[in-house]
């Protein structure tokens, strides 16, 4: 998921040999689309800071194991050498470009001038959550919200034309993730939001570009499987099949943390799971390619989420299976 030590390592050894080596020069990230843009706009005018990027990427990644990691990532993006991004439409607690501007933005968009005022302290009070007894998020709250941002996004796509502009994307992904805070009907899954915002960024990119998605396994799976929801590495399989390798992370045993939470054993697997039988050896670690994953078959894991049976080599390109997991140590809030 977010929260393991030594699955955070290998990520971040992988995806920079994969960028210094192999050409690839574009990551995105399972976070906020919002400040990702506004630290483009800073790196574009030499005024990025580390801190910047730390917070578009979020708390999840905010652990000492990473902490060179995301000093090699600063430099190579400030320098022009990879392009950065975040593809999610929820807005998290480090999102500051997203709480500061979105207000404001939807209150000068809207179709509904005459309630412009409220519309941007309406969308105020949901980013900053700041309900209370005088102004609770309760269904009239909910109605005006939803009516806003609804109607910011819908102004700013008629204006737009042909070629999605930045406010567009940002107010399109604020209507996605308050349709389904507020359960609207026709609400836009989370991995379609997300598959949405990937295809805006490579539609943006030159040609031949290689990107790298940073993300939890549930949501690189490249079929549904078990899961309520299609996954956005399903997505992108069905889009660009074979050009798109998915790659899932596992553990047998150990602990977690997301977030500076305090750390948790990672629930049992059963005997005959993969991550059991692909570290009996007490190796430190194994990598199965989509052969290996057809070997074992109907084989239990944990990879997507909880417990299930499948055979993996349908859900993934290949899988790292960890031996022994431990929880991150976490960097102060900034």
């Amino acid at each position: 998921s977010h929260g393991e030590a030594r699955a955070f390592e290998a990520k971040a050894a992988i995806v920079q040999r994969l960028v210094e080596r192999c050409g690839f020069d574009v990551l995105l990230f399972e976070a906020p689309v919002y400040d990702f843009i506004a630290f483009d706009a800073a790196a574009a005018q030499r005024a990025a800071t580390s801190s910047q990027l730390d917070r578009a990427i979020g708390r999840f990644w905010w652990t000492r194991e990473l902490a060179p990691w995301r000093a090699w990532l600063f430099s190579r993006a400030t320098a022009g050498a990879l392009v950065l991004g975040g593809i999610d439409d929820q807005v998290s607690a480090t999102a500051d470009h997203a709480r500061a501007a979105l207000p404001g933005m939807v209150a000068a968009t809207s179709s509904l001038p005459e309630h412009a005022s409220r519309c941007g302290e309406t969308v105020a009070r949901n980013l900053n959550w700041s309900y209370n007894a005088d102004t609770p998020f309760d269904d009239p709250e909910k109605a005006r919200l939803h009516e806003c941002v609804r109607s910011a996004a819908d102004a700013a796509a008629a204006r737009a034309g042909e070629r999605r502009t930045q406010e567009q994307v940002m107010l399109e992904n604020l209507a996605s993730y308050v349709a389904r805070q507020v359960d609207a009907s026709g609400a836009p899954e989370r991995g379609a939001a997300m598959y949405r915002n990937v295809l805006w960024h490579v539609d943006r990119l030159p040609a031949g570009s290689r990107v790298i998605i940073w993300t939890a396994t549930v949501h690189a799976s490249r079929e549904q499987g078990p899961l309520a929801q299609q996954p956005l590495g399903a997505r992108l399989a069905a889009r660009w099949g074979t050009d798109v390798a998915a790659i899932g992370f596992t553990a047998f045993t150990g602990s977690s943390s997301m977030a500076g939470q305090p750390a948790r054993p990672l629930p049992e697997t059963p005997p005959g799971s993969l991550e059991a039988l692909a570290t009996r050896d007490d190796v430190p670690w194994v990598f199965l390619d989509g052969p290996a994953l057809r070997r074992f078959g109907l084989t239990p894991s944990r990879l997507l989420g909880r417990i299930s049976e499948a055979d993996w080599s349908r859900h993934f390109d290949g899988v790292v299976v960890i031996r022994e997991e431990v929880a991150p140590l976490f960097d102060a809030w900034k």
